[in-house]
C-alpha cells in the first residue's frame, strides 16, 4: 500500500516542457510517426465519416432533407419545399430504451487474491466514479451519435480531486466530435482494445491556441508540410486543430511471483520503490522460500498532446493496460478490404425525402384550388357586386340577390368543391410506412394505440416493436462493460492509499467504505497487520447484467411485494418501510425512513451495519407499552410475593417436621436403650433349680426390636425426602436460631413392656421420678 504514489504522480503529472520519450529518441520521431499514422487512419475510415456527418446534418440542419439542387428549382418557382421530420421521434424511441436498460457493472475475482467482499467494494467504487463524473451524460451523448450517424465516443481521464490536494481522482468524459475519431485501421475489436494507436483531435481557435501554447506557433495555410502529410484540414484561416495521440507500445515486463502470492513488477529499473521491492525479494529468499521470477510481454500506454508541426505535451503514461477511449457501435459490417458502418439515419433518408415531397406536393396542389364560386346570371349580382366579391372571405349575415326574370325560380347556387388528390395522399401513407419499415419503429413502439387492452399486451407489443433496434442497445452495453474494464485497471494505481470514499450502491445508495486500512486484532489481542478492502492486489474482471434499469426493476419490486404482502399479512411490519420505498410519489424515502424506525431493533441494527452508520439508539416505550410493562412488573411481583410466601410456609413446614424427626429419634433411642436395660435385667433373673443356665426368653423382647427396626426405616425414608426437597429461590429473611429441643423430663414409670429411657444416655441431666424427693 502506498508503493505506487510517488511513481504514480510522476506518471500523471504533465510536464511543462516535451521531453523524450522512453526509449531515448527526440520527440520529432514521435511526430514524424503520429502523422504517418493519422494519414493512414484518415484514408481509411474516410468514407465512414463523411456519411455519417451527412447523416447528423440530415437530422438537424433545417433544409438538409431536400437535395440541393430540387430545392434551388422548387424556390425559384415560388413552390414550398416543407420538412416534416419524423427521424427525431424514432431516435428518442431507441435512446430512451438505452436509458431505460443501462446495464450494471459487476466486477468478479479471477485469481486466488482476489476477494469477492473486495470485488463487492470495486464494483460500488466503479459507480462512485460515474456518480462523480455524472457519466450519464457523456454515456448519453455518444448513444445519440451512435444511433443517428453510426459511432461516438467517450474517454477515461486522470485528474486531481481538488487543487490542494495529492489524492488523484478517475473520471469519465464525453468526445464532442465522436465522429472524428480515428483509430488503428488494424483494430478488429468493436471496442477497439486491440488497437496501437488512437486520435482524438479538438479544434480550436488561433487565439486559444496561441494562448495555450506560447511556444509553439501555428501552422499556416497553404503549408506544404501539411499538403505532403495530408493534414491541410489542421489549419485554418482562424482554426487550429490539435489532437490528443494515445499509443500503445509493447514491452517486455519482468516480473517476480513471491511465496504470498504477491506480483512484484521489476521492469522500471529507474523506479524509486525497484530498491524496496528487491529487498523483499532478498529477504523471501533468506528465509529459503521460492521466488519466481519470469518475463512476460506487456504494453505501455502514454498520452502526447501534438499539433501540426510540434508535440505541445507528452509523454504521459496512463495507468492500466488499455487505451482509455471507448467507441460505442452502431451497425458495422466489413466488406472485403472495407469497413462500413451506419447509424438509424443512412437508410431512411429516402423514405424521409419522399415523404417530405408528397406533403409539399399535397400542400401545394390544396393552396393552389380556388374555393367553389357561386353561379348566377348577370342581373342576380347587378347592384350588389361589393357583398358578392367577398362572399369568400367575410362571413355575411346574408347574401341578397335580384330575381331575374327569365329565370324567376333560379338563384345564385355555388359549384362543386375541388376533389383533393388521392393519389398524393396514398404516397403519403405510402412514404410514412417505409419510414416505419426502414427504422423498424412501428406506431406500437411509439405509445400509439393498437388493437390491444390489457396493459401487458401493449408491453409485449412495444417489447416486439425494440427488438429490429436491439442491435444498438448491445453494443452501448458492451462499451459499457469496456468502461468498467478501464476503470477497474486503473483503480489499483489511481486509489493505492488508504481512503475513505462514498460509494454508490446499485439502488443508489450511499455507503461509507474504507480501503487500503491496516486493522484488526490478533488472538492475543495485538494488533494485526491486515489489509482491508486492498484493491491493489489480485486480479478482477467484469462481468455485465442486461436487463431493464433500477426503476423498472423498482416497479416490478413493488408489485412482487404487494403480492407478498397479501398472500401473508403478518410479514407486512416488516417489508412495510421497503413497500414504502419502492413508490414513485414524493416522500416516499421520507416516510419509508419514518416506518423503519417502527422495525424490531435487530433489523435497524442490520440496516445501520449494511450503511456503515452507528446502529440507532432504543426507542423509549410508549405509554401503551409503559402501562404493559408496568401491568407485568406488578404481576411479576405478586408472584414473587406468592412464591416467597409459599416457600416461608414450606420452611416452617421443614421445621416442624425436622422437630417431629427428632423426637421420633429421640423415642427411638430410648426405645433401644430401655429395652437393652430390660435384656440385662432379665439375663440376670435365672429360673429356680436351673442355676448357671440360659436365661429365659420374653417374647417381648423381639417386638419391641422389630418395631426399632421398622421406626427407623421410617426415619431414614423421612430424612432422604428432606434432603432431595429443592431449597427456597428466595432467601428467607434471618430468624433467630432456636435453642436446641428441651427433651420431656415429666416421665412417669413406664408399664410393664413399654419403653423406657435414660437421659443420662444423651449428656442430659436425670430427670426427678414422681414420688421420689
Amino acid at each position: 500500500m502506498g508503493r505506487f504514489t510517488d511513481s504514480l504522480l510522476g506518471r500523471l503529472r504533465k510536464p511543462s516542457k516535451p521531453e523524450a520519450d522512453a526509449n531515448g529518441d527526440p520527440l520529432d520521431k514521435v511526430l514524424d510517426v503520429a502523422k504517418k499514422r493519422w494519414r493512414r487512419a484518415d484514408e481509411y475510415d474516410r468514407q465512414n465519416r463523411e456519411d455519417a456527418y451527412e447523416d447528423l446534418d440530415f437530422l438537424e440542419t433545417p433544409g438538409a432533407q431536400w437535395p440541393e439542387r430540387e430545392r434551388q428549382l422548387r424556390e425559384a418557382e415560388g413552390r414550398p419545399c416543407l420538412e416534416f421530420n419524423r427521424l427525431p421521434t424514432t431516435i428518442a424511441q431507441i435512446t430512451g430504451d438505452i436509458r431505460q436498460m443501462r446495464p450494471a457493472i459487476k466486477v468478479v475475482p479471477v485469481d486466488s487474491r482476489g476477494d469477492p467482499e473486495t470485488a463487492d467494494v470495486i464494483a460500488g467504487m466503479v459507480r462512485y466514479v460515474e456518480n462523480r463524473s455524472d457519466a450519464a451524460s457523456a454515456y448519453f451523448s455518444a448513444a445519440d451519435q451512435q444511433v443517428g450517424a453510426g459511432i461516438g465516443h467517450w474517454k477515461v481521464i486522470t485528474e486531481y480531486g481538488s487543487d490542494s490536494t495529492f489524492e488523484q481522482e478517475i473520471r469519465i468524459v464525453g468526445i464532442p466530435d465522436g465522429v472524428g475519431v480515428r483509430w488503428d485501421p488494424d483494430a478488429v475489436l468493436p471496442t477497439r482494445e486491440d488497437a496501437k494507436f488512437c486520435f482524438v483531435p479538438v479544434d480550436m481557435s488561433r487565439d486559444v491556441y496561441e494562448e495555450t501554447y506560447p511556444d509553439h506557433p501555428a501552422a499556416e495555410i497553404g503549408d506544404t508540410d501539411l499538403t505532403r502529410s495530408g493534414m491541410t484540414e489542421w489549419a485554418g484561416a482562424d482554426m487550429v486543430r490539435i489532437a490528443e495521440y494515445y499509443t500503445k507500445t509493447p514491452v517486455e515486463k519482468t516480473l517476480a511471483l513471491m511465496p504470498d502470492g504477491e506480483i512484484l513488477d521489476l521492469t522500471d529499473e529507474g523506479d524509486e520503490d525497484h530498491a524496496e521491492k528487491l529487498d523483499l525479494i532478498a529477504q523471501a529468499k533468506a528465509t529459503g522460500a521460492q521466488v519466481r521470477i519470469e518475463k512476460r510481454p506487456g504494453h505501455r500506454v502514454e498520452r502526447y498532446v501534438i499539433s501540426a508541426n510540434a508535440v505541445l505535451d507528452g509523454p504521459t503514461e496512463i495507468p492500466g493496460r488499455f487505451i482509455p477511449v471507448v467507441p460505442v457501435v452502431g451497425v458495422e459490417m466489413t466488406i472485403g478490404k472495407r469497413r462500413a458502418r451506419r447509424g438509424v439515419i443512412r437508410f431512411a433518408k429516402g423514405a424521409q425525402q419522399a415523404y417530405n415531397y408528397t406533403r409539399s406536393t399535397h400542400t401545394e396542389v390544396v393552396a393552389l384550388q380556388p374555393k367553389a364560386p357561386f353561379l348566377g346570371t348577370e342581373k342576380m349580382f347587378k347592384g350588389y357586386e361589393e357583398i358578392w366579391d367577398t362572399a369568400n372571405t367575410v362571413n355575411h349575415p346574408f347574401l341578397p340577390y335580384n330575381v331575374d326574370p327569365n329565370s324567376p325560380t333560379a338563384r345564385p347556387e355555388r359549384s362543386t368543391p375541388p376533389v383533393p388528390s388521392s393519389g398524393l395522399a396514398e404516397l403519403s401513407r405510402e412514404a410514412a410506412e417505409d419510414l416505419k419499415a426502414v427504422t423498424g419503429v412501428y406506431d406500437a413502439s411509439l405509445g400509439a394505440r393498437s388493437n390491444e387492452t390489457s396493459g401487458k399486451a401493449i408491453m409485449a407489443r412495444q417489447r416486439e416493436g425494440d427488438v429490429g433496434s436491439f442491435v444498438y442497445i448491445v453494443n452501448f452495453s458492451r462499451s459499457i462493460r469496456h468502461t468498467g474494464a478501464i476503470v477497474v485497471d486503473m483503480i489499483p494505481h489511481v486509489y493505492d492509499t488508504a481512503r475513505t470514499l462514498r460509494i454508490v450502491g446499485e439502488d443508489g445508495k450511499v455507503d461509507l467504505v474504507q480501503i487500503n486500512q491496516v486493522g484488526g486484532l490478533a488472538d492475543d489481542g495485538q494488533p494485526l497487520d491486515k489489509i482491508q478492502n486492498d484493491v491493489t492486489v489480485g486480479a478482477y474482471d467484469v462481468a455485465m447484467e442486461m436487463g431493464p434499469s433500477y426503476t423498472t426493476r423498482r416497479e416490478a419490486a413493488l408489485d412482487g411485494m404487494i403480492s407478498l404482502v397479501q398472500a401473508a399479512p403478518d410479514v407486512a411490519p416488516l417489508v412495510l418501510d421497503l413497500l414504502a420505498k419502492a413508490q414513485d410519489w414524493p416522500m416516499a424515502d421520507k416516510i419509508a425512513k419514518r416506518i423503519r424506525t417502527m422495525l424490531p431493533p435487530q433489523i435497524q441494527a442490520q440496516e445501520a451495519q449494511e450503511s456503515g452508520e452507528p446502529p440507532p439508539p432504543p426507542m423509549p416505550p410508549s405509554p401503551q407499552e409503559q402501562a404493559a410493562m408496568a401491568q407485568q412488573e406488578r404481576q411479576q411481583q405478586i408472584e414473587a410475593g406468592r412464591q416467597q410466601l409459599d416457600m416461608e410456609k414450606l420452611g416452617v413446614e421443614r421445621e416442624k417436621l425436622r422437630a417431629d424427626v427428632l423426637k421420633i429419634q429421640a423415642e427411638i433411642e430410648k426405645a433401644h436403650i430401655d429395652a437393652q436395660a430390660r435384656v440385662m435385667e432379665t439375663s440376670r433373673a435365672q429360673v429356680p433349680g436351673m442355676e448357671g443356665g440360659a436365661p429365659a426368653t420374653d417374647p417381648r423382647l423381639d417386638a419391641i426390636g422389630n418395631a426399632v427396626a421398622q421406626l427407623s426405616e421410617v426415619v431414614s425414608m423421612i430424612m432422604e425426602e428432606m434432603s432431595a426437597a429443592p431449597m427456597p429461590l428466595p432467601e428467607p429473611p434471618a430468624e433467630p436460631e432456636a435453642p436446641p429441643m428441651a427433651l420431656p423430663t415429666d416421665f412417669i414409670e413406664a408399664p410393664p413392656g413399654a419403653f423406657s429411657f435414660d437421659p443420662g444416655a444423651l449428656g442430659q441431666p436425670a430427670p426427678e421420678m414422681m414420688g421420689q424427693p
